[in-house]
């Protein structure tokens, strides 16, 4: 029953997207504009959310045809797990740590931290966060020209990478 909710959720999320992004002013010298990324999210959050409700209500009706009957309830299949807070608490660590330890150090310790609850090897988890964290900050800060928060700890930058 929260895969049906989630998939609604979702769909809804997308469905607000796409309105908000046809609001947004378009450019006479382009063929898109400002409103193309969010309609492709808008778009990405209704497929998943429609697939995903779709798929719970199959699941229902496939368990409830197995009972014999045609409303039984699912039973209760998930627990809350503590892991299931983590990717909210890594979003708001890095909103609270980034500015003081800049952007590469801040997920490179979020990554780190996720793989190793989920049972990754210690090499493995260190190698891949910190690998995986400088491609993600030099793909945003070069390429993308995005600004990145550098961080005080290290006076604004990373010296053995810059």
């Amino acid at each position: 029953m929260r895969d049906l909710f989630a998939g609604l959720a979702f769909f809804a999320a997308g469905v607000a997207t796409i309105m908000m992004a046809r609001q947004f002013p378009t450019l006479p010298s382009l063929q898109y504009g400002p409103s193309l990324f969010p309609t492709i999210v808008g778009v990405g959050f209704c497929l998943g959310g429609a697939a995903l409700a779709v798929n719970a209500l199959l699941a229902r009706r496939q368990l409830a045809l197995a009972r014999g009957t045609d409303n039984a309830p699912a039973p209760a299949t998930q627990r809350m797990r503590p892991t299931m807070v983590l990717p909210p608490l890594a979003v708001l660590f890095y909103i609270l740590a980034s500015d003081y330890l800049g952007a590469a150090l801040t997920m490179a310790m979020i990554m780190l931290v996720l793989m190793l609850v989920r049972k990754t090897a210690v090499v493995v988890a260190v190698i891949a966060s910190v690998v995986v964290a400088l491609a993600i900050y030099f793909v945003f800060s070069r390429y993308l020209l995005i600004p990145l928060p550098q961080g005080v700890l290290f006076e604004g930058g990373l010296p053995w990478i810059f």
